[in-house]
């Protein structure tokens, strides 16, 4: 997949998309994101022992924004380690402020 980013916006779109998966699935840290995380419900069970292994930032091809994919690794709720996961967040950019909103 070429580089269709400038290489910082990548980077950094990349390290948000990494602590909003971290948030997803181990639950941590989720009121950053309160937009986010609104509609989710309550979850009881998440992962451990959680680590991305490669996170990359790209434009989005289905919208405007960017993308970042993922892959990762974690003991599920029933726990399981699996690797090699992978997972995708999509963001939006406020051009006025700058920053990055995640979106469903």
């Amino acid at each position: 997949m070429p580089a269709d980013l400038p290489t910082g916006v990548a980077h950094e779109v990349a390290e948000l998309g990494v602590e909003v998966w971290l948030a997803e699935v181990t639950g941590r840290e989720r009121e950053r994101w309160p937009g986010y995380f609104a509609d989710r419900g309550a979850r009881t069970a998440f992962y451990t022992r959680v680590r991305v292994q490669a996170a990359i930032g790209r434009k989005d091809p289905v919208g405007p924004g960017a993308v970042v994919h993922l892959v990762w690794a974690g003991s599920g709720p029933a726990g399981t380690f699996m690797d090699g996961r992978t997972a995708t967040v999509r963001f939006i950019r406020d051009e006025r402020s700058g920053t990055w909103t995640p979106q469903r």
